[in-house]
């Protein structure tokens, strides 16, 4: 996949919530099937501050485990929500990192200049999530982009850590 394609479908995913729509699949939301696991939103989803303060935080405030593909997509969205950037780096795999510091190079600007403004965009509308496959070190997930559709998402493992990574194709 080409420079181009692999940021357009980076940034696209990353607004819907999101990380890596690119070359994945979408399904409509259907009652039932979504999976809602024993673990609740980092408190940091529901911290009160100032929208100010929000925008401007660099010190992790989403806390929480990066134990299993869905809860790092959980403290993802929470930290997206949040504006915290010190969060997404947390969470973002060490490929996903290169891809935007090289893309955020080109525009000169720095990797915190790009996750402020990918964090700026829309946001699906919940951190629900599905059909969690692992496979080894790799995963996926379905989560809801911001149409409110089903699309793929992967993580890799990385350490104990599972991280939102950049999409691996068809």
């Amino acid at each position: 996949m080409n420079l181009t394609i692999r940021r357009a479908a980076f940034m696209a995913a990353f607004a819907a919530m999101a990380w890596t729509a690119g070359c994945q699949t979408k399904t409509e939301v259907t009652n039932g099937n979504v999976n809602v696991p024993a673990t609740t939103s980092s408190p940091a989803a529901t911290a009160s501050q100032p929208e100010a303060a929000k925008a401007e935080t660099t010190a992790p405030s989403a806390t929480g485990s990066l134990a299993t593909p869905t809860e790092a997509y959980k403290f993802g969205y929470a930290a997206r929500q949040n504006k915290d950037i010190a969060g997404l780096k947390r969470v973002l795999a060490k490929d996903a990192q290169e891809f935007l510091t090289m893309i955020a190079d080109t525009e000169k600007k720095t990797l915190d200049d790009q996750l402020k403004a990918l964090a700026d965009g829309k946001q699906g509308p919940s951190d629900a999530s599905r059909n969690e496959k692992i496979n080894g070190d790799k995963a996926t997930l379905e989560y809801l982009d911001v149409n409110s559709k089903w699309v793929t998402m992967d993580l890799v493992k990385e350490g104990n850590d599972w991280k939102i990574s950049l999409p691996k194709g068809p």
